[in-house]
């Protein structure tokens, strides 16, 4: 196995109750270095994500905050990442380009 990705809903940093680590710090130790972990989960900044790669993970997956700021990586690489947009507005939507599937409103909330 090349890597095992863990989508934690707590945020990467999450622990399992009454653990003193986190979720990926435990299955770092299971899969041993042959096999590299992926924690997706909470990761809206530059600092977060370099929190979750030097302390809890071996790669990072980032959705929601791609899908708020599809620059998000390359704002990273290109040393913006204070410039990251961490919150979703009527501007940001604008900015992000996001397709028309992502602009319709779901069934259950359509008045």
């Amino acid at each position: 196995m090349d890597y095992l990705s863990l989508s934690i809903w707590g945020g990467y940093d999450a622990k399992p109750k009454g653990a003193d680590q986190s979720f990926g710090q435990i299955f770092k130790q299971i899969v041993g270095d042959d096999t590299k972990v992926m924690v997706v989960g909470g990761v809206f900044s530059e600092a977060a994500a370099a929190d979750a790669v030097a302390n809890h993970t071996d790669l990072i997956g980032v959705g929601r905050g791609t899908l708020i700021d599809p620059l998000f990586g390359k704002k990273i690489l290109d040393d913006q990442g204070d410039t990251i947009v961490s919150q979703i507005s009527p501007e940001q939507v604008k900015k992000a380009a996001w397709t028309p599937g992502l602009l319709k409103p779901s069934p259950e909330k359509t008045p």
